[in-house]
């Protein structure tokens, strides 16, 4: 019985270490985030070198993919709510990921 007690705790410590806590209201740019009103850029994600196709590619998928999911920030990093955890991996290197896969793929785009 004492253990169950311990677990809000250990939820709100972990929440605690980072800046803030919100949901993702809009993607303005592959570098920045707005979350509950505040905008939020991006660390280490880089969008040169794609073609303005990619780019507007990259935006919607973006859009489609953030808008409305649970976020926790720490300094211009990232990561998904999983309910109280979060995934290790940044959705910033989620994003860089997917720029260097279009990057990759340049000859498949030629918009």
């Amino acid at each position: 019985m004492k253990m169950l007690a311990l677990v809000p705790i250990l939820l709100l410590t972990q929440v605690s270490y980072f800046d803030m806590q919100g949901t993702i209201v809009n993607v303005l740019s592959p570098t920045s985030l707005q979350i509950d009103g505040e905008t939020v850029n991006l660390v280490g994600v880089d969008p040169s070198g794609i073609t303005p196709g990619q780019y507007l590619y990259l935006i919607s998928d973006l859009k489609d993919w953030l808008t409305g999911k649970d976020v926790f920030v720490k300094g211009g990093y990232v990561y998904f709510d999983l309910v109280g955890s979060y995934n290790s991996v940044s959705i910033n290197e989620m994003i860089q990921k997917e720029i260097q896969d279009l990057r990759d793929d340049l000859a498949y785009y030629y918009y």
